[in-house]
């Protein structure tokens, strides 16, 4: 078990593994559906996903705090899946917020994210940071950063 990360703030704390840390959404308790590529979160609705499982639930509670707190630990040294597939559909929320595809960007100040702190717990082969930093310094986020702690 690990301590929790320290409050900045307003802030949403995930856990992308259970570690019987308290927090606000366990994605190990999620069946989290990648992105279809439906593109409809930028064209007929956006910043609003359609796809029907609890990480779309998710969605507003992360966008309503000031900042985004993953904690990840590895599984087979990578990145585990449920936290890949939510990052990429968060990013997808957060391009409604560009002119991402030509779209008029829906106002940062609508939302109140702007940090996202990814915490990484053991050993990894392959952290990701630069495509996590990639994928979610966007929109209203201007910051990612990433913390680690040894096993």
């Amino acid at each position: 078990m690990h301590e929790r990360l320290p409050s900045m703030g307003s802030a949403c704390f995930i856990l992308a593994d259970s570690d019987g840390t308290d927090c606000d959404a366990s994605l190990q308790e999620m069946r989290i559906r990648r992105c279809r590529g439906c593109v409809r979160c930028l064209t007929e609705h956006p910043g609003i996903c359609e796809i029907d499982d609890r990480f779309t639930e998710l969605i507003p509670v992360i966008l309503a705090h000031s900042e985004l707190r993953i904690s990840v630990a590895p599984e087979h040294g990578k990145v585990p899946d449920r936290a890949r597939k939510a990052i990429e559909r968060l990013s997808n929320i957060l391009d409604a917020y560009t002119d991402c595809g030509g779209n008029v960007p829906l106002p940062a100040d609508s939302v109140d994210l702007r940090r996202i702190t990814v915490a990484y717990r053991g050993n990894f082969e392959d952290r990701m940071e630069s495509e996590i930093t990639g994928a979610l310094r966007k929109g209203p986020v201007s910051d990612v950063d990433f913390i680690y702690f040894e096993n």
